[in-house]
């Protein structure tokens, strides 16, 4: 049985809006999901269903424009075929937007600094895995920007002109950084309640992770479509907040 879910609306325009996607649900239909349901596929169903709060929203056919993998969290785009989706589309592709992920990843054997990984990203569909290869991999540049370090843990920031699926975890493997709740680039383990304290242990009680899933989130893209400037931010989630508040007690 599947559980309802309430996606915050975080920005709209004429024929296409923001949603602030949760880590766990998928934006779209696609090959690795095994038919898993997703976003675009709910909102066609109570389009159909005559929803007032869905049809207010003025997406005809609403088709998905960019967001972040299921696992991952963030800001997904949603726009209207009939009208507004290929000029998205469009701007996306042609590199007229700064995609801007955050994300918590282990500071042992992990570089001080920032800097920029372009390898080539292939698809494997078999695997369900992004892959580098100079052969036939495709263009991507990811810039990675060191946050505030917090014990095991540090705070990071990448950025990125276009976003392919899994590339930010892909060149952050690459790069040495081993994001909290990685599973399929690495196992990097995750953020538990004695990374929270000055000495590492705790006075009592099991230590617990303080998140379930990947702490990777798209927080923020700008661009213009149609010569209109857009500017989108998303709030952390509730448990990557809740880590970055607990670990920064820590230091």
């Amino acid at each position: 049985m599947e559980t309802p879910l309430r996606i915050p609306i975080l920005a709209t325009g004429q024929g296409w809006i923001a949603l602030d996607k949760p880590a766990g649900v998928a934006l779209d239909d696609h090959p690795w999901q095994n038919q898993a349901p997703h976003l675009v596929g709910a909102l066609r169903v109570q389009l159909a269903q005559q929803k007032p709060e869905i049809v207010k929203l003025g997406l005809t056919e609403p088709g998905a424009v960019v967001g972040p993998e299921p696992e991952a969290a963030g800001i997904s785009i949603i726009a209207d075929r009939t009208s507004v989706l290929s000029a998205w589309r469009e701007a996306v592709g042609s590199g007229a937007f700064v995609f801007h992920f955050e994300f918590i990843a282990r500071t042992e054997d992990a570089p001080e600094d920032g800097g920029l990984c372009d390898l080539p990203i292939g698809m494997d569909d078999a695997e369900q895995r992004a892959f580098v290869s100079h052969k036939h991999g495709k263009l991507a540049t990811t810039r990675f920007e060191a946050g505030r370090a917090c014990g095991r843990w540090r705070i990071w920031t990448a950025h990125t002109p276009y976003h392919r699926r899994d590339q930010v975890r892909l060149h952050a493997a690459e790069a040495g950084l081993r994001i909290a709740g990685e599973l399929k680039y690495g196992r990097s383990g995750r953020v538990t309640l004695t990374d929270t304290t000055p000495r590492g242990r705790l006075n009592k009680g099991e230590d617990k992770p303080l998140h379930r899933g990947l702490l990777l989130r798209l927080a923020r893209l700008e661009g213009k479509v149609n010569g209109q400037v857009i500017a989108v931010t998303a709030p952390r989630p509730d448990d990557f907040e809740t880590v970055v508040k607990r670990l920064s007690r820590g230091i």
